[in-house]
């Protein structure tokens, strides 16, 4: 993970499944290449108050957290049990190295090494359980 890990609304894309697969694999969002479609056209990096800068995290808007920023939000803490805002907001409080540093060692398999995937309640690759997926899904 680097600091082009995360993406402006506070998600991991080192932890999405379509950057882990092997086919087709999707480059992040920070970065130039293959995509999902919604990935690029999204929205909330796509936001006229970032006045063109699509880089900059969510967390320096004046407007954060926004009711599309809230909407993922709600989404993720439902299906996956992760917080973009939770994210954005500990990134402000440590800066993103740390929080990259910590999203490393948190969401390491305990079997294998490799960085889990927040949508799949196994590791992608030994097929352990994710102990960071939610149980009630």
């Amino acid at each position: 993970m680097d600091n082009r890990s995360v993406a402006p609304c506070g998600v991991i894309c080192d932890l999405c499944l379509g950057y882990q697969r092997q086919k087709n694999r999707c480059v992040g969002c920070q970065n130039t290449g293959n995509k999902p479609m919604h990935c690029t056209v999204c929205s909330i990096k796509e936001c006229a108050q970032k006045e063109g800068n699509k880089d900059i995290l969510c967390n320096e808007c004046k407007k954060f957290p926004c009711r599309r920023i809230k909407d993922l939000d709600k989404r993720y803490k439902q299906k996956y049990g992760e917080s973009p805002i939770q994210n954005l907001n500990t990134i402000k409080e440590i800066g993103l190295a740390s929080f990259i540093a910590e999203e490393e060692v948190n969401w390491k398999c305990d079997v294998c090494g490799q960085l889990l995937c927040v949508h799949r309640e196994y590791c992608l690759i030994c097929g352990s359980r994710n102990e960071k997926f939610p149980q009630n899904i």
